[in-house]
């Protein structure tokens, strides 16, 4: 699994856990990309999921630091966008489709969170559970590139990059709309 793959994974469990996830994927050309950022979860949930070397493999450019009760794991990796964007069979993943005129057209699917926020929601024990859990917390996940030229996220006021955020508490309101997925056409 890269480390893109498992971003997607922690912000699955981020619904569940206290995880924040910040990367942020560059298109460094037709068909390569590499991945930065960071995750953190609790101490705790990183032994219910496997330990570091799940959580933050070494081999696929992960560090994993621990103080006190949080886990984070920073990350730097590149490849191919089959390499960086690989996922596990049936798991959504996101794709990046060269566009052939210097573009690349970077899709992450995001819907699979509002759904599993809408379990939660039609729980009312359930969402005072997590409500406390999950704030303060927050995914973001960003395309950069040398300009952005279009995106279904906040264009960066110097253009670069585009971003797709939310405060994870967020997930537990009635009236939040997630987007089934964050697009961005990047030019290399």
């Amino acid at each position: 699994m890269r480390m893109i793959q498992a971003a997607a994974l922690v912000g699955a469990m981020a619904l569940s856990a206290c995880v924040d996830v910040d990367m942020t994927a560059t298109i460094e050309g037709a068909d390569q990309a590499s991945v930065s950022g960071h995750m953190t979860v609790q101490q705790q949930m990183l032994e219910m999921i496997g330990g570091g070397a799940s959580f933050c493999p070494e081999d696929e450019g992960g560090t994993l630091t621990i103080e006190g009760e949080t886990a984070r794991c920073d990350v730097m990796t590149s490849g191919t966008f089959a390499e960086v964007f690989e996922s596990e069979p049936g798991e959504p993943s996101p794709t990046a489709e060269d566009l052939g005129d210097g573009t690349v057209r970077v899709t992450f699917p995001i819907g699979e969170m509002g759904a599993q926020g809408a379990e939660m929601r039609n729980d009312p024990q359930m969402a005072a559970m997590m409500r406390p859990m999950l704030e303060g917390h927050s995914f973001t996940i960003r395309v950069a590139g040398a300009e952005v030229v279009s995106s279904t996220g906040e264009i960066s006021e110097d253009g670069p990059s585009a971003s797709f955020s939310f405060d994870l508490v967020e997930i537990l309101n009635p009236d939040v709309e997630l987007p089934e997925s964050f697009e961005t056409v990047v030019r290399y």
